[in-house]
């Protein structure tokens, strides 16, 4: 009875130090994957919220309330605070309405979730 205890001792160290190291990897492996997996949902959704942008800037050209000079403008400054300064100052003009510069401002915030 001794011998089996001492048998099946042995026998779940021995499981233990191969299953272990496997477990260790498998776990490292999902821990990636899951980071890589993370990345590219980022990834999608912030180049789903650029192309959404775009399409809102196009259809305000498309319906005359932005000059198309200035969609390009404000497409390209992307970054910083150029585009809002010029969404702003078409609003003091009077070219965009407040409710449509408030709109794009949004859009934009939207758009880069590191400014948001």
């Amino acid at each position: 009875m001794l011998d089996t205890a001492l048998a099946d001792s042995d026998i779940s160290r021995a499981i233990a130090r191969d299953i272990i190291p496997v477990i260790a990897i498998a776990g490292g492996l999902l821990f990636a994957a899951t980071i890589v997996f993370l990345n590219v949902v980022k990834s999608v959704s912030v180049n789903r919220a650029r192309e959404a942008t775009k399409r809102e800037v196009a259809a305000y050209v498309a319906e005359g309330s932005i000059n198309p000079d200035d969609a390009v403008r404000m497409l390209v400054a992307g970054t910083g605070n150029e585009a809002r300064e010029i969404i702003a100052k078409r609003a003091a003009d009077g070219v965009i309405s407040p409710k449509k510069a408030d709109q794009l401002i949004q859009s934009l915030d939207n758009s880069d979730p590191a400014r948001a």
